[in-house]
């Protein structure tokens, strides 16, 4: 598939179930939201709730639920205020702002913020959680920064 040709997707649960949606269909004027999206980079949506497995080559960000594996290799993961994630985590670096339950395994930097929930294990060369944040689970740092092969 080549870049900015047409993406489609199935949902396979959750409140748009069975729907298809298609990069092709959305309309020409861009929202301030879609302005604001780094590029490169995927978002699934408040009213999303999925559950499955994500394996991806770009950055993720999730505002909605999400329950399973997500394997983002080299790239990096932003868990939203707005999030709910019931997931293992590979990626480069993550971010955790919203509740998570699961582990994450990151060769880069982890960073839990003051009004995130999480409880799960860490692995990653750096780690910051800061002041306020509730994180249950255990922490392990690595010695050295390196690219995470992937767990298929």
């Amino acid at each position: 598939m080549k870049p900015g040709g047409p993406y489609n997707f199935h949902i396979i649960s959750g409140e748009k179930e069975g729907k298809v949606f298609n990069r092709e269909n959305k309309e020409k004027e861009k929202t301030d939201q879609e302005k604001e999206t780094i590029p490169n980079t995927s978002r699934l949506g408040p009213t999303f709730n999925l559950k499955g497995e994500i394996s991806a080559k770009e950055d993720l960000i999730i505002d909605g639920f999400f329950q399973g594996k997500i394997d983002l290799g080299n790239n990096n993961f932003i868990l939203e205020r707005t999030g709910k994630l019931e997931a293992d985590i590979r990626a480069r670096n993550v971010t955790i702002l919203g509740k998570m339950e699961g582990n994450i395994y990151a060769s880069g930097k982890v960073f839990i913020s003051k009004e995130a929930q999480m409880t799960g294990d860490i692995s990653a060369f750096r780690i910051s959680i800061m002041d306020g944040a509730q994180f249950k689970g255990s922490v392990k740092m690595s010695s050295s920064s390196r690219k995470l092969e992937s767990s298929k």
